[in-house]
């Protein structure tokens, strides 16, 4: 009798080690929308612009935390391809400027190349709220026949005290990556190497 309350024991310690593993281990999703903050113009005359995005990031993972004694932890990961988001925001940003975005080739004249480095957000608990830090990271590459521009482009922003209802906060991500996509498309030097 004692040998089956034992079994019954261990047994029920092990889905309950099972149940708070598995059960406080969430993943997150976050839509990535960024906005394009600039003014219409007609700079770029409509000259055709090649668009590649290239998503260099080790993975998909944005934030990674992990409480006390692994009873809580999450994932923040975002939703969809990040080169189809950006591929879209970018030819949006030229047609904006004046230029004829279209599709990349080895022999495209005049190419608007972009890295996503690093988008990231770390969370702080600061009980009964919470503290965010972002950080997003782009860089940006023109490529024509007559010269090559590259410049490196970056966000930070941070928020404290606010409330835990509001996490993973994707709308200070995107605000970050409207704040870089405006940085690229109102850069004198990136435009003029596009316009030449």
């Amino acid at each position: 009798m004692k040998r089956i309350a034992l079994k019954i024991l261990n047994a029920a310690y092990l889905l309950a080690l099972f149940v708070i593993s598995s059960g406080c281990a969430k993943n997150h999703q976050v839509l990535i929308d960024p906005s394009i903050p600039i003014h219409s113009s007609d700079m770029g005359n409509g000259l055709p612009v090649a668009v590649k995005v290239v998503d260099t990031r080790p993975s998909n993972i944005i934030s990674r935390w992990q409480g006390g004694f692994n009873v809580r932890k999450f994932t923040v990961i975002s939703q969809g391809d990040l080169k189809d988001i950006f591929t879209t925001r970018v030819r949006q940003g030229l047609t904006m400027l004046g230029f004829y975005p279209k599709i990349y080739s080895q022999v495209s004249e005049r190419a608007l190349k972009i890295e996503i480095l690093d988008i990231k957000s770390r969370y702080q608990e600061n009980p009964p709220k919470i503290n965010i830090q972002v950080k997003t990271s782009i860089k940006a590459i023109c490529e024509n026949r007559k010269k090559r521009f590259s410049k490196n482009f970056t966000s930070r922003k941070t928020r404290s005290n606010i409330s835990p209802a509001s996490f993973p906060n994707e709308s200070l991500l995107n605000n970050s990556l409207s704040e870089v996509m405006g940085q690229i498309f109102s850069d004198t030097s990136l435009i003029a190497c596009l316009a030449e």
